[in-house]
């Protein structure tokens, strides 16, 4: 089976600038996560949402191209996820197709996600982003006296990016060569190993700049692992987030992810725990900051966001305004232009989308933070304004 790769920035922003005038591009976003309901019930519910997509996008096609098109793109998609439910280890699937443009990208997801289906002439790409926001991006640096390994940890994937082995002399042994000899060469293996520190060093802070990762970890033994970041970059150090024991030439990628792994939640547990609590103490005392689905909605629609906190899972039934995308709570016609609110089945994942459209920073936090009692969502504000409550 072809197997659903994580998304990298490079291939949203190719999708981002993708668009097709004459045919339509199906987006397809499915929950495969075997632990909330059987394959059977799965693939059940995959089979209903492409005939009902089928029969709805049908009537609405122009031409009988655009139909060819789309049923190609379907057949692909339930050939895919028929397959995919039983054999992918992700939660969750993202397809976006065009058959007429031979266009074709699939993508696992880490988390689960709504059954959605949508064909248009520009890929539907506000759940993915909405859901990359959520999650950070680790470079990982394995290093002993000659050995450097470079990883990418993302959305709970690995990959090897670069290992490098530098020569450097042995120590002395004992008994084996005294006096000047014996100070000279000790004095030369601990320059080629801090040349070789080094080295790694700026081969990470290289892949840094490729890959823009937002933490640093380190594994091997500690007294080199300290030696190592001595020779960092300032960048890193301050993108620094742990270390772990390791044998840098011959531990395996999966040992790393998972050491790297257990860093990454701990440190994003109390990175949640201590931006959720600032921001609800800001709110209470009436500094540049909101709590609460109202007071955040309303300080989205007048652009007074600049970080929306939300509690990663929460899921809340709502109404959205399809012209201008107003977000509410209560049914009836939009406030800003009169039009009926539809149904929408979580609102909070459209804020996320209209949050991150208006180049505002979004955080998913977990759950049991201070944010919590507080409404699981919160904004941090550019400038005052008297909130909706």
């Amino acid at each position: 089976m072809e197997e659903c790769s994580m998304i990298s920035q490079a291939q949203l922003e190719q999708l981002l600038e993708f668009r097709n005038e004459e045919a339509l591009i199906t987006s397809c976003y499915l929950n495969l996560d075997r632990g909330q309901m059987p394959a059977p019930i799965l693939k059940l519910r995959l089979k209903d949402l492409l005939q009902a997509a089928h029969h709805e996008l049908a009537a609405k096609t122009a031409t009988h191209a655009q139909r060819e098109s789309l049923r190609a793109d379907f057949s692909r998609i339930d050939a895919l996820v028929m397959r995919a439910i039983a054999e992918t280890r992700h939660r969750g699937v993202a397809v976006f197709s065009c058959a007429a443009r031979k266009f074709w990208q699939t993508y696992g997801l880490p988390r689960m996600v709504r059954n959605i289906l949508v064909a248009d002439h520009a890929p539907y790409v506000r759940p993915l982003t909405a859901l990359l926001a959520g999650y950070r991006r680790f470079g990982v640096v394995l290093v002993d006296q000659t050995q450097g390994r470079l990883f990418e940890v993302y959305m709970g994937e690995i990959t090897e990016h670069a290992r490098r082995t530098d020569p450097v002399p042995r120590r002395v042994r004992e008994g084996g060569i005294g006096g000047r000899d014996e100070r000279h060469i000790e004095r030369h293996h601990t320059e080629s190993v801090q040349q070789h520190l080094q080295r790694v060093a700026d081969a990470a802070f290289a892949l840094f700049h490729e890959r823009r990762f937002d933490a640093l970890v380190a594994g091997g033994a500690r007294d080199m692992v300290r030696e190592f970041k001595q020779h960092l970059h300032p960048y890193l150090k301050e993108r620094w987030a742990g270390e772990f024991p390791a044998d840098a030439a011959r531990a395996t990628a999966a040992e790393v992810l998972a050491e790297t792994m257990k860093i990454e939640q701990e440190a994003n547990r109390q990175h949640d725990r201590r931006v959720t609590g600032e921001l609800v103490r800001q709110a209470q005392a009436g500094r540049l900051a909101v709590t609460g689905l109202a007071a955040t909605v309303d300080a989205l629609r007048r652009g007074a966001a600049q970080t929306v906190l939300v509690e990663d899972g929460w899921e809340q039934a709502g109404y959205v305004c399809g012209a201008c995308q107003y977000v509410g709570l209560a049914a009836g016609d939009c406030p800003q232009c009169g039009r009926p609110l539809a149904p929408c089945p979580d609102v909070v994942e459209e804020m996320v989308a209209i949050a991150l459209q208006k180049g505002c920073r979004v955080e998913h936090v977990q759950p049991a933070t201070p944010l919590e009692a507080a409404g699981r969502i919160g904004a941090r504000l550019r400038y005052p304004v008297v909130s909706a409550a």
